[in-house]
């Protein structure tokens, strides 16, 4: 019998991959750091955005917490990103300009 996965396991795995990237978004990395930790928190939050999308089929079993878990998820993964960038963007060094 194959078996999904539970929305509880999702939302564990969620939050943590979300810590995960939080951490390396907001910690003392370089400015690379940043955009890969942002990119991948966009993918993330693609993923979930589809996982949200697909919760919304007819289904033997309540969809509620799947969506409600897919938004948290994404909506965190989201704010990874804008952090990771916002960092990344405050943290790099003008040209210097010759004359």
């Amino acid at each position: 019998m194959l078996r999904t996965m539970s929305p509880l396991l999702l939302l564990v795995v969620g939050v943590f991959i979300v810590s995960l990237l939080a951490a390396l978004a907001l910690s003392r990395q370089s400015v690379f750091a940043r955009l890969t930790a942002a990119v991948l928190a966009l993918g993330f939050a693609a993923f979930c955005g589809f996982g949200f999308l697909a919760s919304f089929e007819p289904s033997d079993s309540p969809n509620l917490p799947w969506q409600l878990g897919y938004a948290a998820l994404g909506l965190g993964s989201l704010g990874t990103a804008f952090l990771g960038l916002k960092g990344a963007w405050d943290r790099r060094k003008p040209i210097p300009c010759e004359k």
